[in-house]
């Protein structure tokens, strides 16, 4: 009977600490689960150089160069006026020296051949670049409503310059940043590089709570201009503008999040079979180009949808279930092939088709800009006690050619 009582008693004694261990599992799974940390943007900002200049003016420009052959003007004119681009900004005023701010002087020779070495075209490049960025990382910071002591990890992006000390040593300076912050640099990435910016700083928060991460975004094409009697350089004077870019990046959970708060909730990278020839990006005597191959509007009507829906298959969400897409504004033939691979209407790409319009390709900050946009009306949105935007997508291209997306939703 005295064994018997004992075998019931340790029945009963594993049976609750059964319970218990179950309950506190339960608990720690239900607070794991409120407590997930996402990356959010909690301070956007974007910024241009001193100079606009209509489409027409960048044209006349291109037209006059001596080495143009005459024959060629109505080429020259055409591929401009077919790029659905009013106008863009430069950090040189070689475009429209009418316009030149005192002390700024031409760049270019007035022999208008658009001639320079490498080393004086990425000079120029820092020169315009460091107070540009500046700009746009402080007002990011003061939108978040943070101190500088709380960026912790700074991310710089460029493919349009190349320096040692780079831009990142130059931005820790010039914003006060502390000697110790960790710095990441991303470069000749191309357009989406963003992407990948964002990729470095979302892993830094999750990884790191309390600690925020700015990343930077910075492109000049301008003083890389270089004309030679081929289609491709008209293109590129045609479509690329200077520009920048700068986000504040925390990691938060649904406790701790601003309401209607949008996280980056996954990323997505993919390199399309084939297309190695689409985006080519390299550096020669004239400075850093572009090579856009007739085939690149193809490979992405091709491969968007299986990008897209790989992406989204994971998280168990469709196309029609996307409440914005923030598409690369890399040009009309871009946007188009991605709205046709996506069964896509111009209104759904309505914010890329705006910043193309005003500012042209400026490569790495041109989707900041249109996220930039998207955030602006849901936050809008939120205030006016609005549900705002459930979730959205944000992709652009790199060379390879590659597909680098990220995915929002709100928490």
């Amino acid at each position: 009977m005295i064994f018997a009582m004992d075998t019931l008693g340790s029945i009963v004694a594993a049976v609750l600490i059964g319970a218990a261990m179950f309950v506190l599992v339960g608990l720690k799974s239900k607070k794991s689960s409120q407590s997930k940390r996402y990356p959010v943007i909690i301070g956007m900002a974007t910024g241009n150089p001193a100079y606009k200049v209509t489409q027409e003016e960048a044209c006349k420009i291109a037209c006059s160069v001596p080495a143009l052959p005459k024959d060629r003007i109505p080429v020259v004119e055409r591929i401009y006026g077919n790029t659905r681009i009013n106008s863009r900004y430069f950090c040189i005023p070689d475009f429209t020296p009418e316009k030149a701010l005192p002390g700024d002087a031409l760049f270019f020779d007035e022999d208008r051949m658009f001639r320079k070495p490498v080393e004086q075209r990425l000079d120029k490049f820092r020169e315009k670049a460091v107070p540009l960025v500046t700009e746009v990382c402080r007002n990011a910071i003061n939108q978040a409503g943070v101190a500088i002591d709380d960026i912790h990890k700074l991310v710089v992006v460029s493919s349009t310059g190349f320096l040692g000390p780079g831009l990142d040593c130059e931005l820790i300076k010039s914003l006060g940043l502390s000697r110790g912050v960790d710095r990441s640099l991303i470069g000749f990435m191309g357009c989406a590089a963003a992407m990948n910016g964002f990729r470095v700083c979302n892993d830094y928060v999750k990884a790191n709570p309390g600690k925020l991460a700015l990343l930077c975004c910075v492109e000049l094409s301008s003083p890389h201009t270089t004309f030679n009697n081929d289609t491709n350089d008209s293109i590129l004077h045609a479509i690329f503008g200077d520009g920048a870019a700068a986000a504040v990046i925390s990691g938060e959970t649904k406790e701790t999040a601003a309401p209607g708060a949008l996280a980056i909730v996954d990323d997505h990278a993919w390199l399309m079979e084939g297309t190695e020839d689409g985006i080519t990006l390299s550096i020669n005597e004239n400075g850093i180009s572009c090579t856009l191959s007739k085939y690149l509007p193809q490979y992405i009507a091709k491969n968007m949808a299986g990008y897209v829906d790989s992406f989204l298959n994971k998280h168990g969400i469709k196309r029609s279930e996307i409440d914005f897409w923030s598409v690369h504004p890399g040009g009309r033939r871009i946007i188009e092939e991605a709205q046709n691979g996506l069964s896509l209407s111009e209104e759904q790409c309505a914010d890329s088709w705006a910043v193309l319009g005003e500012y042209g390709n400026m490569l790495s900050p041109s989707v900041m800009f249109v996220l930039s946009r998207v955030f602006k009306r849901h936050q809008a949105m939120i205030r006016r006690g609005e549900t705002g935007y459930k979730q959205g997508l944000a992709f652009s291209f790199s060379p390879g050619v590659g597909a680098e997306g990220i995915l929002l939703k709100q928490f």
